[in-house]
Protein backbone atom coordinates (compact mmCIF):
# COMPACT_ATOMS: atom_id res chain seq x y z
CA UNK A 1 0.00 0.00 0.00
CA UNK A 2 1.25 3.49 -0.84
CA UNK A 3 1.69 5.52 2.49
CA UNK A 4 -0.33 7.98 3.15
CA UNK A 5 0.47 11.92 2.98
CA UNK A 6 0.51 13.13 6.58
CA UNK A 7 -1.57 15.85 5.44
CA UNK A 8 -4.77 13.67 4.48
CA UNK A 9 -4.09 12.40 8.15
CA UNK A 10 -4.34 15.84 9.22
CA UNK A 11 -7.92 16.37 7.45
CA UNK A 12 -9.61 13.22 9.03
CA UNK A 13 -8.13 14.41 12.32
CA UNK A 14 -11.21 16.15 13.15
CA UNK A 15 -13.61 13.33 12.30
CA UNK A 16 -11.27 11.25 14.28
CA UNK A 17 -11.62 13.53 17.19
CA UNK A 18 -15.53 13.70 16.82
CA UNK A 19 -16.34 9.90 16.12
CA UNK A 20 -17.97 10.63 12.78
CA UNK A 21 -15.67 8.51 10.53
CA UNK A 22 -15.90 5.04 9.07
CA UNK A 23 -14.00 2.27 10.92
CA UNK A 24 -11.86 1.61 8.55
CA UNK A 25 -10.85 5.16 8.63
CA UNK A 26 -10.29 5.18 12.05
CA UNK A 27 -8.09 2.43 11.93
CA UNK A 28 -6.10 3.67 8.76
CA UNK A 29 -5.67 7.04 11.06
CA UNK A 30 -4.57 4.74 14.04
CA UNK A 31 -1.69 3.06 12.42
CA UNK A 32 -0.48 6.68 11.15
CA UNK A 33 -0.38 7.88 14.21
CA UNK A 34 1.60 5.12 15.90
CA UNK A 35 4.28 5.93 13.71
CA UNK A 36 3.91 9.69 13.80
CA UNK A 37 4.76 11.42 16.71
CA UNK A 38 4.25 14.68 15.08
CA UNK A 39 0.91 13.89 13.91
CA UNK A 40 0.35 12.51 17.83
CA UNK A 41 0.92 15.93 19.01
CA UNK A 42 -1.35 17.53 16.77
CA UNK A 43 -4.24 15.05 18.00
CA UNK A 44 -3.17 16.33 21.26
CA UNK A 45 -3.59 19.86 20.59
CA UNK A 46 -6.45 19.48 18.44
CA UNK A 47 -8.52 17.49 21.86
CA UNK A 48 -7.17 20.78 23.57
CA UNK A 49 -8.81 23.04 21.50
CA UNK A 50 -11.64 21.44 21.15
CA UNK A 51 -12.13 20.85 25.30
CA UNK A 52 -11.54 24.64 25.54
CA UNK A 53 -13.78 25.42 23.06
CA UNK A 54 -16.80 23.34 24.25
CA UNK A 55 -15.90 24.86 28.09
CA UNK A 56 -16.09 28.20 26.93
CA UNK A 57 -18.98 27.80 24.88
CA UNK A 58 -20.92 26.09 28.25
CA UNK A 59 -19.09 29.10 30.44
CA UNK A 60 -20.61 31.34 27.17
CA UNK A 61 -23.74 29.58 27.69
CA UNK A 62 -24.31 30.00 31.18
CA UNK A 63 -23.15 33.57 31.41
CA UNK A 64 -25.82 34.29 28.91
CA UNK A 65 -28.42 32.19 30.63
CA UNK A 66 -27.30 34.41 33.84
CA UNK A 67 -27.58 37.46 31.92
CA UNK A 68 -31.27 36.52 30.39
CA UNK A 69 -32.33 35.74 34.38
CA UNK A 70 -30.56 39.08 35.25
CA UNK A 71 -32.80 40.98 32.47
CA UNK A 72 -35.89 39.46 32.79
CA UNK A 73 -35.66 40.00 36.34
CA UNK A 74 -34.95 43.75 35.72
CA UNK A 75 -37.57 44.10 33.21
CA UNK A 76 -40.01 42.62 35.98
CA UNK A 77 -38.65 45.11 39.16
CA UNK A 78 -39.09 47.76 36.73
CA UNK A 79 -42.35 47.46 36.24
CA UNK A 80 -43.23 46.29 39.48
CA UNK A 81 -41.98 49.39 40.40
CA UNK A 82 -43.42 51.61 37.47
CA UNK A 83 -46.52 49.97 39.02
CA UNK A 84 -45.85 50.44 42.34
CA UNK A 85 -45.37 54.41 41.64
CA UNK A 86 -48.44 54.53 39.53
CA UNK A 87 -50.58 53.24 42.58
CA UNK A 88 -48.34 55.12 45.04
CA UNK A 89 -49.15 58.45 42.51
CA UNK A 90 -52.78 57.80 42.36
CA UNK A 91 -53.08 56.93 46.13
CA UNK A 92 -51.47 60.69 46.54
CA UNK A 93 -53.56 62.08 44.35
CA UNK A 94 -56.56 60.91 45.77
CA UNK A 95 -55.55 61.34 49.50
CA UNK A 96 -55.11 64.90 48.60
CA UNK A 97 -58.51 65.45 46.29
CA UNK A 98 -60.41 64.17 49.16
CA UNK A 99 -58.62 66.55 51.35
CA UNK A 100 -59.10 69.82 49.45
CA UNK A 101 -63.21 68.48 49.14
CA UNK A 102 -62.96 67.77 52.61
CA UNK A 103 -61.59 70.92 53.72
CA UNK A 104 -63.01 73.21 50.92
CA UNK A 105 -66.58 71.15 49.66
CA UNK A 106 -67.30 69.24 52.00
CA UNK A 107 -70.46 71.06 53.62
CA UNK A 108 -70.17 69.37 57.68
CA UNK A 109 -70.24 72.32 59.49
CA UNK A 110 -73.59 74.35 60.74
CA UNK A 111 -73.66 77.98 60.52
CA UNK A 112 -73.85 79.69 64.15
CA UNK A 113 -77.21 81.53 64.86
CA UNK A 114 -74.84 83.93 66.05
CA UNK A 115 -74.52 85.13 62.35
CA UNK A 116 -78.10 83.89 61.08
CA UNK A 117 -80.42 87.13 61.14
CA UNK A 118 -83.95 86.74 59.98
CA UNK A 119 -86.06 90.08 59.57
CA UNK A 120 -89.03 91.42 57.82
CA UNK A 121 -91.35 88.23 58.38
CA UNK A 122 -94.73 89.11 57.29
CA UNK A 123 -98.01 87.48 55.34
CA UNK A 124 -98.19 88.04 51.50
CA UNK A 125 -101.50 88.96 50.07
CA UNK A 126 -102.19 85.56 49.25
CA UNK A 127 -101.69 84.62 52.76
CA UNK A 128 -98.64 82.96 52.89
CA UNK A 129 -95.94 83.59 55.67
CA UNK A 130 -92.61 84.92 54.16
CA UNK A 131 -89.35 86.03 55.79
CA UNK A 132 -85.71 87.37 54.79
CA UNK A 133 -82.71 85.30 56.02
CA UNK A 134 -78.85 86.41 55.94
CA UNK A 135 -75.86 85.38 57.24
CA UNK A 136 -73.91 88.60 58.41
CA UNK A 137 -70.37 87.24 59.24
CA UNK A 138 -69.23 87.35 55.34
CA UNK A 139 -68.73 83.57 54.46
CA UNK A 140 -70.46 80.97 52.33
CA UNK A 141 -73.17 78.85 52.95
CA UNK A 142 -73.43 76.55 50.05
CA UNK A 143 -75.98 73.98 51.48
CA UNK A 144 -78.73 73.33 54.17
CA UNK A 145 -79.92 70.57 55.86
CA UNK A 146 -83.41 69.87 57.21
CA UNK A 147 -84.12 68.56 60.72
CA UNK A 148 -87.75 67.60 61.86
CA UNK A 149 -90.01 66.04 64.39
CA UNK A 150 -93.32 64.69 64.55
CA UNK A 151 -94.56 67.74 67.11
CA UNK A 152 -94.40 69.94 64.32
CA UNK A 153 -90.84 71.81 65.21
CA UNK A 154 -88.74 72.73 61.18
CA UNK A 155 -85.13 73.53 61.81
CA UNK A 156 -83.54 75.03 58.41
CA UNK A 157 -79.44 74.31 59.16
CA UNK A 158 -77.07 76.14 56.82
CA UNK A 159 -73.77 74.11 56.60
CA UNK A 160 -70.46 75.05 55.30
CA UNK A 161 -66.77 73.31 54.92
CA UNK A 162 -64.72 73.38 57.50
CA UNK A 163 -62.54 75.83 55.62
CA UNK A 164 -64.31 78.60 54.89
CA UNK A 165 -64.94 81.07 51.57
CA UNK A 166 -65.19 84.90 52.04
CA UNK A 167 -68.35 85.79 50.20
CA UNK A 168 -68.40 88.38 47.45
CA UNK A 169 -70.30 90.44 48.74
CA UNK A 170 -70.85 91.72 52.80
CA UNK A 171 -73.94 90.27 53.34
CA UNK A 172 -73.00 86.12 51.93
CA UNK A 173 -76.34 85.32 52.26
CA UNK A 174 -79.96 87.92 51.95
CA UNK A 175 -82.89 86.26 50.34
CA UNK A 176 -86.80 85.84 51.21
CA UNK A 177 -88.48 82.17 51.01
CA UNK A 178 -91.80 81.36 52.24
CA UNK A 179 -93.14 78.78 54.60
CA UNK A 180 -94.90 76.66 52.07
CA UNK A 181 -91.86 74.97 50.67
CA UNK A 182 -90.85 74.12 54.46
CA UNK A 183 -94.66 72.64 54.65
CA UNK A 184 -94.40 70.53 51.26
CA UNK A 185 -91.18 68.78 53.14
CA UNK A 186 -92.70 68.77 56.69
CA UNK A 187 -96.21 66.71 54.85
CA UNK A 188 -93.85 64.15 52.66
CA UNK A 189 -92.09 62.93 55.86
CA UNK A 190 -95.49 62.68 58.19
CA UNK A 191 -97.84 62.69 55.78
CA UNK A 192 -101.10 64.71 53.99
CA UNK A 193 -102.76 67.07 56.73
CA UNK A 194 -100.08 67.75 58.93
CA UNK A 195 -98.31 71.14 59.07
CA UNK A 196 -95.61 72.74 60.93
CA UNK A 197 -95.86 74.56 64.20
CA UNK A 198 -92.99 76.46 64.21
CA UNK A 199 -90.10 76.91 61.95
CA UNK A 200 -86.46 77.54 62.99
CA UNK A 201 -83.08 78.36 61.91
CA UNK A 202 -80.14 76.65 62.65
CA UNK A 203 -79.54 73.34 65.09
CA UNK A 204 -82.33 72.46 67.41
CA UNK A 205 -79.42 73.25 70.08
CA UNK A 206 -78.50 76.59 68.85
CA UNK A 207 -81.15 77.90 66.80
CA UNK A 208 -83.64 81.33 66.22
CA UNK A 209 -87.19 81.10 66.05
CA UNK A 210 -88.85 82.29 62.76
CA UNK A 211 -92.34 81.57 63.02
CA UNK A 212 -94.93 79.77 65.23
CA UNK A 213 -98.45 79.02 64.61
CA UNK A 214 -99.87 81.57 67.39
CA UNK A 215 -97.36 84.28 66.24
CA UNK A 216 -99.20 87.71 65.25
CA UNK A 217 -97.47 88.25 61.78
CA UNK A 218 -98.08 91.95 59.67
CA UNK A 219 -98.47 92.16 56.50
CA UNK A 220 -95.74 91.63 54.19
CA UNK A 221 -93.73 94.70 52.73
CA UNK A 222 -93.27 96.05 49.57
CA UNK A 223 -89.88 94.73 49.28
CA UNK A 224 -91.22 91.06 50.09
CA UNK A 225 -94.10 91.46 47.94
CA UNK A 226 -92.27 92.67 45.18
CA UNK A 227 -89.36 89.47 45.66
CA UNK A 228 -92.57 86.96 44.89
CA UNK A 229 -94.56 88.75 42.35
CA UNK A 230 -95.12 86.79 39.68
Amino acid sequence: MNKIHDNIIRDLLPLYIDKVCSSETERLVEERLQDSEVLREELDKMRTDVRISEETSERYEGEAEAIKRISAFWSRSKWRAFLKGTVLTFSVCCVLLLGYVGLFRWNVVPVSSEVIEISDIGRLEDGKIVYHIALTDGYESNRSRFEMDDRGNFYIVPYRPIIKTKAKVEVAISYYEQLDFENEIYRERYGEGKAIQALYYGKPEDSILVWKQEMQVPAASGKAEAWFAP
